[in-house]
């Protein structure tokens, strides 16, 4: 087991960015605010829908299931699958988004069912085989990646699975500097809420394939990637992403344009 728990500089910029949030909620959130529908999964927005469904579907019954959440923030996902039966340990960086969880798991009731760790992934001491399935939604380009997937790996149980969403950009390295030249950001600026985080690349999704015996992607945003770029209305957003799911299942060489994958990914 990882042992060490002395913090990155990049571990502490996170805390400090998400403390300062957790700090401008915590004084205007009610309790009420804080409670979770467990028929319908929290979905942030409406760019999520589609590969948060595909997600929650590799999950399959939850109850008994021992579930960690990496970046767990104020608790919503973690309180959401504790009221669908497991007991889960959500862990973040940021002490300020964990009180928050911890109250919103008081609201819903399942406080006896959720676990809020302060700890990064990548020095997470919890035991070997432990865990039936890992998830995590937008946070592994947060991560140390080569020390976080080894040990998410060996906290994984042989039949778990780890499930993640991430924004990619796999083009070659030439479009990411474009991307975040001055020139461009200008125009259309970056929307990263930290300073360290970048979306993952296919170096990033090689090692973080590595780690594990079986894996899966699936692409999600083809041409509704342009919502990264300008606000688009509800009834546009659909045709494109329901455009994509043709596009991305029947010309698989689009993959490489598509703005979000979920991986699934298995230990054994």
């Amino acid at each position: 087991m990882t042992t060490s728990h002395t913090r990155t500089v990049r571990q502490c910029h996170e805390s400090e960015v998400y403390d300062a949030r957790a700090a401008e909620l915590a004084a205007t959130v009610r309790d009420e605010d804080l409670v979770v529908d467990s028929h319908k999964p929290p979905y942030p927005n409406r760019e999520h829908v589609r590969f948060l469904d595909y997600m929650f579907a590799q999950m399959g019954s939850l109850a008994g299931k021992r579930v960690l959440e990496i970046g767990c923030g104020s608790g919503t996902l973690s309180t959401y699958l504790a009221m669908r039966g497991a007991d889960v340990v959500g862990i973040d960086v940021s002490e300020g988004m964990l009180a928050l969880g911890r109250r919103r798991a008081a609201a819903n009731d399942v406080s006896s069912k959720v676990s809020f760790r302060a700890s990064p992934i990548e020095t997470l001491d919890m035991p070997d085989d432990h865990f039936d399935v890992v998830v995590a939604n937008q946070v592994l380009h947060h991560l140390e990646l080569a020390a976080a997937m080894p040990n998410i790996a060996r906290m994984l149980r042989p039949d778990g699975v780890a499930l993640f969403a991430e924004p990619v950009l796999l083009l070659p390295n030439f479009f990411r500097r474009l991307r975040y030249s001055r020139l461009v950001l200008r125009r259309f600026p970056s929307r990263a809420d930290t300073p360290d985080e970048r979306s993952v690349d296919k170096d990033d999704l090689a090692l973080i394939r590595r780690a594990f015996t079986g894996s899966e992607v699936r692409t999600f945003q083809l041409t509704a990637r342009l919502q990264n770029f300008r606000e688009l209305s509800n009834v546009v957003f659909a045709r494109l992403e329901r455009a994509d799911d043709f596009l991305l299942k029947y010309l698989p060489p689009t993959r490489v344009l598509g703005r979000y994958v979920v991986l699934v990914l298995r230990s054994h």
